[in-house]
This record gives C-alpha cells, structure tokens and sequence, in this order.
C-alpha cells in the first residue's frame, strides 16, 4: 500500500510544490522580515496535500475517460498505469485525492481565520482547479495550461500571504514566473500524449496549434520567465540577487532548442522534457536563494 500511495500521488513531482513555498517564503522575510516556523511548515504540508490531491485527481478521471490506458509513457509524461493495471482500486485512489484534498481545505481554513480577504479568492479558486480541472476545465479549449500554471502561482502567493497577509511586489515576482514555468511543464509534457488527449476530447494548446507552432510557443514561454525576473529586478520588486536564476538560461536553451527541433518524434523529445523540468525546479529553487541571499547582505 505504501508503495501504491507514492504512485498515485506521483511524489517525485512533489519537490516542485516544496519549491514554490520556499520561493515564497523566502520573498516574505526579504520583504517584511517576518518567519513564523509553525504557518511555513503548516503551509508546506497543506499545499504537499494540496498538489497530492491533484496528481491522483487526475490519475482517477483519467483512467476513467481512458486516456492513461491510451498514452505513450515517457518519465516525465502519460500519466501512470497503476489503474489500468489493477495494483489499485479506483474507489481507493479517489478515497486517497479526497483525503488529500480534506486535509488541505483544513489547513487552508485555519489561514482564512487569520487573513480571510486576500486569501480567500485564491483558497477559492485552488478548490474548483482541484475539482474540475481533469473532467471539465481540461476540455475547455487552450485552458487546461492556464489553469495549471496560475493555481500553482496562487499556491506560491498563499504561501506568502499566510506569513504576511498582503499581496505586494515580492510576492507577485514569485506568482508571476511560477505561473508561466509550471505551464510550460504541463505544456511540453503534452505533447507525447497530444492524440490519446484529442482522442479523450482535450483540446489543450498542442492539439490546438499543432506540435510545430506549440513548440514555438514553448520557446516564447521560456523566454517570458526571464523577462519577468529582470523586469521584477529592473522595478524594484525584487532584489538583485534574484538574477542567480538567470544561470538556467543555457539549459532552457537546450530545452527549447530540442522541442523545435523534435516536437514530432517523442524518443528524441525526452532530454527536452528532462531538461524542461531541470529548468522550472531550478528557476523557482534560484529565485528563492537570491531572496534569501538579499535578506542578509
């Protein structure tokens, strides 16, 4: 059972989320030199369950619609066969996603006693992403990367919230690139699976644009998450030494370089995938050092 559980919560996604909360704490103490150890490890363990619940989620509605029966599997995409295979029950995987998700509402309740406006909206919309994501938001056309990308943003910008309770500057210099990386995750990783998920009626970006053009567009993606970090820079929303992120840039190169040039032959798309995933937990893991660099110098 244990072994299942690591399965289809799919934990080796996991550290993305323990990225993006010390991102976003690591803004919080440059910015208003405030930790409260007791909220940051509440936090990290709510939006852990909260990403949980997403992952099996997914898998559950997914082996419903029968698209993970139908993927082609690579490391990084086509979901997981434990389903399909019968090593779980699907009552069971749906008892784990709402278990996770309960004990993240939990959590996120006893932060709305203590900042209910700005926290609200984005616990709100954190609960219909969960929801809804895989059997409606996924089908509406080119919004299932959307909807990817900024609930993990929102999740970084909770997490800055709980310690501070204000939406600023810093706060938004995490929201802004988590959201785009975390899109671009989603987004190369659907190009393997772009015919199961047509199949399955997705009509996400790739299937929209086509894997040429989409590729193109995962290259303007990378490009747009540096250009937000300078800007942040450049206007004071965030500290220098947040520009240690930009030492990602050569393998975000890679990354995209290998999409425009393979976005049609998935074996030889692989390293732009693992590069792409290099490229987001670094960036994010970066952008929290240069924050904790400035909070001392």
């Amino acid at each position: 059972m244990p072994s299942n559980l690591v399965v289809i919560t799919r934990a080796n996604f996991l550290p993305l989320t323990v990225a993006i909360v010390f991102a976003a704490l690591a803004a919080s103490f440059y910015a208003h030199a405030v930790f409260r150890p007791f909220d940051a490890l509440l936090v990290m363990i709510g939006a852990l369950l909260t990403h949980a619940a997403v992952n099996v989620f997914n898998n559950y509605f997914d082996y419903r619609s029968h698209v993970d029966a139908n993927t082609t599997k690579t490391p990084f995409s086509g979901g997981v066969t434990i389903l399909v295979e019968g090593k779980m029950k699907p009552s069971d995987a749906f008892a784990v996603g709402l278990i996770c998700l309960l004990g993240a509402a939990s959590i996120g309740a006893y932060f709305l006693m203590r900042a209910f406006y700005p926290l609200f909206p984005i616990l709100a919309y954190g609960l219909v992403a969960i929801c809804l994501y895989t059997p409606i938001l996924s089908r509406i056309h080119g919004l299932s990367e959307l909807i990817a990308g900024s609930g993990f943003g929102f999740m970084g910008l909770g997490a800055y919230v709980t310690q501070t309770g204000v939406i600023d500057g810093p706060s938004i210099t995490v929201f802004v690139p988590v959201t785009i990386l975390v899109a671009l995750l989603l987004f190369l990783n659907e190009f393997p699976d772009a015919e199961a998920d047509k199949a399955a009626g997705r009509r996400h970006i790739v299937i929209l644009l086509g894997k040429r053009r989409s590729a193109w567009l995962y290259v303007g993606g990378l490009v747009a998450t540096y250009a937000s970090i300078l800007l942040a820079v450049a206007t004071g929303t965030a500290p220098l030494p947040v520009l240690v992120s930009l030492v990602t840039i050569p393998i975000a190169y890679r990354a995209g370089r290998i999409a425009v040039r393979n976005y049609d032959r998935i074996p030889d798309l692989i390293p732009a995938l693992a590069s792409n995933v290099i490229v987001i937990l670094s960036t994010i893991s970066l952008i929290a050092v240069g924050f904790v660099i400035a909070s001392y110098v």
